[in-house]
């Protein structure tokens, strides 16, 4: 549940004027890093396919290094579906939003929109860097509303969430090429 340190003054309601304390913390809380949720021995079961054709393949046409990052990818999709996220800490200030250890802040960030992914509810965050490009920060559904009355007065809010063509492309294979059972 996230904290409020200090609330803006009631006669002056914007929270970017100079007053006694110009670096002041609204809303701090702790969550996990990224989205996760425990998949089932059909995940596994299909992406282990997926890389045995495609290694097959690659070792037929000599693409030697091309093995080898496949075999760094099935790596990484294996530990990031496996291995659970660890809590991080959150913090929006007057200065930007802090993640964990990483600080951005308001001028590095454009806008904000929210969504929800395995469960849990995602303030997204598109920023000016060339990285990251998006911050991804898990919140509690009780937050959102607090969250997005301190963020939409640095940012612009997105009512429909931005999508680029890769963004369709992901979402039309999870549809229509799902990796696990579906049944379940």
């Amino acid at each position: 549940m996230p904290e409020f340190y200090h609330k803006p003054s009631e006669k002056n309601n914007d929270i970017r004027d100079l007053d006694d304390d110009p670096v002041r913390t609204y809303l701090t809380w702790t969550a996990p890093s990224r989205p996760f949720r425990k998949r089932d021995r059909s995940f596994f079961t299909t992406i282990a396919i997926i890389f045995v054709l495609l290694i097959l393949i690659s070792f037929f046409a000599r693409e030697y290094i091309f093995i080898g990052v496949l075999f760094a990818f099935a790596f990484m999709v294996y530990v990031l579906a496996f291995v659970p996220p660890e809590d991080v800490q959150y913090k929006i200030s007057t200065q930007g939003i802090t993640i964990g250890d990483h600080f951005y802040f308001w001028t590095d960030l454009n806008s904000f929109w929210f969504s929800e992914k395995e469960g849990y509810q995602i303030l997204n965050v598109l920023t000016d860097l060339r990285f990251p490009g998006q911050l991804i920060i898990l919140i509690q559904k009780d937050q959102l509303e607090e969250i997005k009355k301190v963020v939409a007065r640095y940012l612009p809010f997105h009512e429909i969430a931005p999508k680029n063509l890769m963004d369709s492309w992901a979402s039309s294979l999870q549809k229509h090429f799902p990796l696990e059972n579906p049944q379940k």
